[in-house]
């Protein structure tokens, strides 16, 4: 062997001993770590970290909402991915996976390889060489701006409540719009077939829903009952190795009397951090349930049902709308609440009945999610208590518009009032 192989082995060697994990290097990323005022990518561009992102965890880059500026004072928006090695990315096979898509910087602290995304173009690639005495202070790159939120209780909580009422609007409106091209109980049973879904799993359930309509549903209830609309939901959704015998037994059976085929995949369905309870087959025996309750009155369609039930509760001192789409235990309260804010209340609401948005304004929340955990500390928590389903929903809508970019410059809550009103603000559609 020569000794300029043994030397770079060597090298290579000392090298691999002082790479540090990838939480560490996410650290110095995250707290800012290392003595560069400015950083300069494996294009030559020279970048100014302003907000290294938000480090939630779960799958998906590291780091979401990024904001880098570039010498010209250009702004980069984006999701920023961390690995000790390049290479990573290409073992991980980032590229294949959508929720890569919006990343605009790779952080690694060697860079040995060439990361390209899934349409073959080049990830834009730092290396950081922490230097963990810049967590001294007064050492290390400044830290950039603090998010310039309102911390004045009343003004604030005003602005919230008017988002919050934007984000019902906005549902309402979608469910009229739905409303005027199919029939109420298919448009409600889309729904809360959509609200099972979560984020990654939305689009799927409705694509269920279509699958399997609210029509064929009740067949399905008054031919075998609860299990056997289950196992018309999990053939159906390509979930038949989940389904138990007697729930295989009713999907061929209907696949005799009816001719029902399979319409999705199991590959289909995003499973990914889920936890054992929410997963699709789970979900669907939960809707079968559901589903079941409805049918129980047969002289009332399910629309009929909701908007009778939230007239009732609009008079109410306690409402419990809740009761109506639980399913225990496959759709606890918690869940049940979801549906109740982001379904049955906004599409009464576009049904015509006058009390649904009042009943919005006073109605107790969903249990909180991250996004509402954060967005209530970014806004002065404990010094502004935000309660109730309005103030939650006006946070998901504040997110969604300007603080999942990192966009204060538009913000109606930003503390010198410069931001967009709400009436400016585009309403989000998304459950």
């Amino acid at each position: 062997m020569g000794p300029g192989r043994g030397g770079r082995r060597h090298g290579q060697r000392q090298a691999e001993r002082r790479l540090i994990s990838e939480e560490a290097l996410a650290d110095a990323w995250e707290q800012r770590w290392y003595s560069a005022q400015e950083l300069v990518d494996c294009c030559g561009r020279q970048l100014r970290v302003v907000f290294p992102g938000r480090r939630w965890g779960g799958p998906g880059p590291d780091f979401l909402g990024a904001v880098l500026a570039q010498a010209d004072g250009t702004l980069v928006r984006g999701d920023v991915e961390v690995h000790p090695r390049a290479s990573s990315w290409a073992a991980h096979r980032h590229a294949q996976d959508r929720e890569y898509g919006r990343v605009v910087l790779h952080v690694v602290q060697v860079a040995d390889a060439v990361a390209l995304d899934g349409h073959r173009r080049h990830v834009p690639t730092v290396e950081l060489q922490p230097d963990f005495d810049a967590a001294e202070p007064g050492r290390g790159p400044p830290r950039g701006w603090t998010a310039p939120c309102m911390r004045h209780a009343p003004a604030l909580l005003q602005i919230v409540e008017a988002a919050g009422r934007e984000r019902f609007r906005a549902r309402a409106a979608r469910f009229e719009g739905d409303l005027s091209a199919a029939p109420a109980d298919q448009v409600l049973w889309r729904g809360v077939c959509e609200a099972l879904g979560f984020q990654r799993n939305t689009r799927t359930f409705g694509q269920l829903a279509e699958a399997v309509p609210w029509s064929q549903a009740a067949l399905a209830l008054a031919d075998r009952g609860p299990v056997g609309l289950a196992g018309l939901l999990l053939g159906t959704a390509g979930l038949l190795a989940e389904a138990t015998l007697p729930e295989a037994h009713a999907w061929r059976g209907l696949q005799r009397t009816y001719g029902v085929r399979a319409a999705l995949s199991a590959a289909a369905w995003d499973r990914r951090q889920l936890r054992a309870g929410n997963a699709p087959e789970q979900r669907c025996r939960g809707l079968a349930e559901v589903a079941a309750g409805w049918a129980g009155r047969r002289w009332q369609g399910p629309a009929e049902q909701v908007l009778e039930a939230v007239q009732q509760a609009a008079a109410a001192s306690r409402p419990r709308l809740w009761q109506l789409v639980r399913a225990s235990p496959w759709i606890g309260r918690g869940r049940a609440q979801v549906i109740v804010i982001n379904v049955l209340l906004p599409f009464a609401a576009a049904a015509g009945v006058s009390e649904a948005a009042a009943l919005f304004g006073r109605l107790p929340g969903e249990p909180p999610n991250r996004v509402v955990r954060y967005m209530a500390g970014l806004l002065g928590e404990p010094a502004v208590r935000f309660r109730g389903a309005c103030h939650q929903q006006g946070l998901l809508q504040l997110f969604k518009l300007t603080c999942a970019a990192r966009m204060c410059e538009t913000c109606p809550a930003r503390q010198d009032g410069a931001g967009a009103t709400s009436q400016a603000c585009q309403p989000s559609n998304e459950y």
